[in-house]
């Protein structure tokens, strides 16, 4: 263990100094009359630490090493941190920190490394589970911004990466952009900050959806860091994979019918759907690391269903996703009762 890693390298030591006393108190103990009770538990308890000392150290390095889509958890982090902060996502706050000064007036610090590492070992066993199942994608969504601000720096990224000819679909052929980069309802412009929309609903409705507002969920849910399968093209109806026993969504299902599998299915324990915010952050992310646009569902894609968010108003579903026709974004509303061949969940593994 070298001196770059002097978290695991206490780690280690601590497992020698261990594994010597229980070596050593073995030997006096081994050949001693089993009646010496006091004796086999002071033994038992070191061999107790010693097992749970090895397991910290065993999911330290598995969290040092853990491979995401082919880069670390480290090379992610940063690249997030740099995307937030070219897009004018970020500032620097009163304490000094990078963070975000959000819809109700606060300033948030954006989470650590540190700590997205801290929260990933609680649940070892969940995280490689999911990371198996392909949930590689880091993506760290300043919740707590309004909607406005991430539609911006989705829409001057568009536009900046088509006016350089560098605006692709999945198989990199030019895409056009027309007008408005992005078009959306009114209702999204201040929806998040006038309570109109709400998140994390439990059904699809204007009265009993049981979900909070943005304002509500602050400040405890001013930074989303998320894991996403890292898929710009959702599947077809029949197209889905099954990977390690879980079966990707596929189109042609209702709202409703995905938000039933998220809170019943088994093999989705653990998972959620995506809000505007996390989908315009995705969408950003793979377009400065690719050129390429999301959800493109007149091509080789299809539009997403933003299933952890409510428009109260009306009871209807975000949708989200590039409409190769009139060569822009469209973030629009869909009955939760209706389904089609355009539409389909993308699941999301929460950190934070």
């Amino acid at each position: 263990m070298n001196s770059q890693c002097p978290e695991l390298t206490t780690k280690l030591e601590s497992l020698k100094t261990l594994k010597q006393q229980f070596d050593l108190e073995f030997t006096k103990i081994k050949n001693l009359d089993s009646k010496k009770s006091d004796d086999l538990i002071f033994i038992r308890n070191i061999k107790s630490k010693l097992n749970q000392t090895l397991q910290d150290f065993q999911n330290k390095i598995w969290i040092e090493t853990l491979e995401l889509a082919q880069e670390s958890l480290k090379t992610q982090y940063e690249a997030q941190v740099d995307l937030l902060r070219k897009n004018n996502l970020l500032k620097t706050l009163t304490t000094g920190e990078l963070g975000i000064e959000a819809i109700d007036k606060q300033e948030y610090p954006i989470p650590t490394l540190e700590q997205i590492k801290e929260t990933i070992l609680e649940k070892p066993e969940f995280f490689k589970t999911k990371i198996n199942q392909g949930f590689v994608k880091l993506v760290l969504v300043p919740f707590g911004l309004p909607i406005s601000s991430l539609k911006e720096a989705y829409g001057d990224a568009l536009t900046e990466h088509h006016q350089q000819g560098k605006l692709l679909d999945t198989q990199n052929k030019p895409l056009e952009l027309k007008g408005e980069p992005i078009n959306d309802l009114v209702e999204y412009a201040k929806a998040d900050e006038k309570g109109d929309l709400v998140y994390f609903p439990q059904e699809y409705s204007k009265t009993t959806h049981q979900g909070k507002t943005k304002q509500e969920l602050l400040p405890t849910q001013a930074w989303q860091v998320l894991l996403l399968e890292d898929s710009p093209d959702l599947p077809a109806e029949g197209q889905g994979k099954i990977i390690a026993k879980r079966q990707q969504p596929e189109a042609n299902q209702s709202p409703n019918s995905y938000l039933k599998q998220l809170q019943t299915d088994p093999q989705y324990k653990g998972e959620q759907g995506l809000t505007p915010e996390s989908w315009l952050v995705y969408a950003l992310s793979h377009l400065e690391q690719t050129s390429q646009v999301i959800d493109n569902y007149q091509g080789s894609g299809k539009a997403c269903y933003l299933l952890s968010s409510c428009f109260k108003e009306f009871g209807s579903v975000p949708f989200a996703g590039f409409g190769r026709g009139r060569a822009r974004v469209y973030l629009v509303q869909y009955d939760p009762d209706d389904s089609g061949s355009d539409g389909t969940g993308r699941f999301a593994v929460s950190i934070s």
